[in-house]
C-alpha cells in the first residue's frame, strides 16, 4: 500500500471512530435498553426489611418485625405477606424499555414529578434492608396507554436520578394501609341472631329479638301503646350488624384503655354466642372494640327436620353444588369459633363502615312512629 493510500485509510478510520463517539454522546433519550430496573433485587428479596409506599394522600409503612410483616404505621397490625412478596417480586422483574426525558418540566406530563408536588399522582416506593440500606427507590408515574400491551408499561424515575424511563412490568401498587391487611372482622349470619340489645347512657335501650328460629324478622321490644315500628327492615337491620363485617381502619386497643364506651351492644345467637360491641370515639372517629363469649344457657336448638325432608334437602344441595358429594362440611363448634374470633380481635379497635355505626348511634324514638288511626273524613264526606 502506497503512503498516500495508507494516509487515506488512517484518516477514514479516524473519521469513523470520531463519528461513533459523537453518536454515543448525542444518543437520543429514547435509546432502547433491555436491562432490569433493579438487577440486583432478585438476589436481595430475602433481605428486604421495610417497604414504604407514599403518595400525596396516603402513606403505608410495611416492616418486618420478629420475622413477620406488619403495617408499622397502624400499630404493627399484621400485613398480608403474600401481597408484599408479590409486590417485591414484581419490582424485581421490571425491565427498562427505553429512556425518556431528564428535564423536570416534562415530569408532570408522564407522572414522575414526585410526591413533593402537591397535585402529583406519583407513587414513591422505597425498599430497604434491616440496616437501612436502599434496595430500591422508584417514583412510579402514569401507566402507558395501549390496549395491545401484553404486560403493563409505566413511566418511572429512580428517586435520586433525573432521567425518566419507560418500563415493562406490574407496578400497580396500592398506597392505603388497609390494602395490605386482611380487613375481615367477623361474618355472623343474620339467621343465627336471636337478640340484639343496645345500651346508650342517655336513651332508652334498643332490644330487637326473635322468639324462635322460624321467625323471619327481628321484632322491636318495648314499643309504647299507640306506636309501631317505623318499618320491619329498620329493626331487622340489627341482625346484620356482624354480617360480612370488615374494617376501614384499625388501631391498638391500648388507644381506648381508660375510656368509657359511648354505646354498648350485646348480640346473642341461637347457638350460644354472645358478642359485646363497644363504641369509642378517637379523634372524632368511631372505633369499635369486640369481645366474644359462649353461653350454653342461652342455646336454643333448631327444630328437628324430618328425616325424609332432610335427605331431600341434602340431595338438592349436592345437585346445586356437585363438589359437596365428596367433601363433607367440617363443623366448627361455637366455642372454637369464639376462640378464633377473640384471638383475632382482642388487641385491636376498628373503624367500621358508617352504615354499621349508624345502627349503634340510632335512638329508640327513631325506630317507632305513631300508629295510624282511622282516616279523617274528607270535606266531601262531611257534607253528605
Amino acid at each position: 500500500m502506497s503512503s498516500r493510500n495508507l494516509i487515506i485509510a488512517i484518516a477514514t478510520i479516524a473519521v469513523v471512530v470520531m463519528a461513533w463517539k459523537i453518536s454515543q454522546q448525542k444518543a437520543p433519550e429514547t435509546e432502547l435498553a433491555t436491562d432490569r430496573l433493579y438487577p440486583a433485587l432478585f438476589d436481595q428479596l430475602n433481605d428486604a426489611n421495610r417497604v414504604s409506599i407514599k403518595t400525596t394522600e396516603h402513606n403505608t409503612e410495611l416492616a418486618k418485625l420478629n420475622d413477620e410483616w406488619v403495617v408499622a404505621n397502624r400499630d404493627n397490625f399484621p400485613a398480608e405477606f403474600t401481597a408484599i412478596k408479590s409486590t417485591l417480586l414484581n419490582i424485581a422483574q421490571v425491565s427498562v424499555i427505553e429512556r425518556k426525558t431528564s428535564k423536570p418540566e416534562f415530569y408532570e406530563k408522564i407522572g414522575v414529578a414526585g410526591i413533593e408536588q402537591a397535585d402529583s399522582n406519583s407513587v414513591l416506593v422505597q425498599v430497604e434492608d434491616a440496616n437501612g440500606n436502599e434496595l430500591a427507590s422508584v417514583v412510579i408515574g402514569n401507566e402507558r396507554d395501549g390496549s395491545n400491551l401484553e404486560t403493563p408499561n409505566y413511566y418511572v424515575r429512580k428517586a435520586k436520578e433525573a432521567v425518566a424511563l419507560l418500563v415493562e412490568g406490574d407496578l400497580d401498587i396500592d398506597d392505603e394501609p388497609t390494602d395490605w391487611m386482611n380487613t375481615e372482622i367477623a361474618n355472623i349470619e343474620a339467621k343465627r341472631i336471636r337478640n340484639v340489645t343496645i345500651d346508650r347512657p342517655d336513651d332508652k335501650p334498643i332490644v330487637a329479638s326473635k322468639e324462635s328460629h322460624n321467625d323471619p324478622y327481628l321484632a322491636l321490644e318495648g314499643i309504647p301503646a299507640g306506636f309501631v315500628a317505623t318499618s320491619r327492615s329498620s329493626v331487622s337491620a340489627y341482625g346484620g350488624l356482624l354480617l360480612n363485617l370488615k374494617f376501614e381502619d384499625v388501631a391498638a386497643v391500648t388507644k381506648v384503655h381508660g375510656l368509657e364506651p359511648q354505646n354498648v351492644a350485646k348480640v346473642q345467637t341461637f347457638d350460644g354466642m354472645v358478642a359485646t360491641v363497644e363504641q369509642f370515639n378517637i379523634d372524632e372517629d368511631a372505633y369499635i372494640r369486640f369481645h366474644f363469649a359462649f353461653d350454653p344457657d342461652i342455646v336454643i336448638a333448631p327444630p328437628e327436620v324430618p328425616e325424609g325432608i332432610a335427605a331431600a334437602l341434602d340431595s338438592l344441595n349436592k345437585k346445586d353444588d356437585p363438589s359437596k358429594d365428596n367433601e363433607p362440611e367440617e363443623e366448627v363448634s361455637v366455642e372454637d369459633e369464639v376462640g378464633t374470633l377473640n384471638a383475632k380481635v382482642s388487641d385491636w379497635v376498628y373503624k367500621i363502615p358508617e352504615y354499621k355505626v349508624r345502627l349503634l348511634d340510632k335512638k329508640f324514638d327513631e325506630l317507632i312512629k305513631p300508629e295510624e288511626g282511622e282516616k279523617k273524613p274528607t270535606e266531601e264526606a262531611k257534607d253528605k
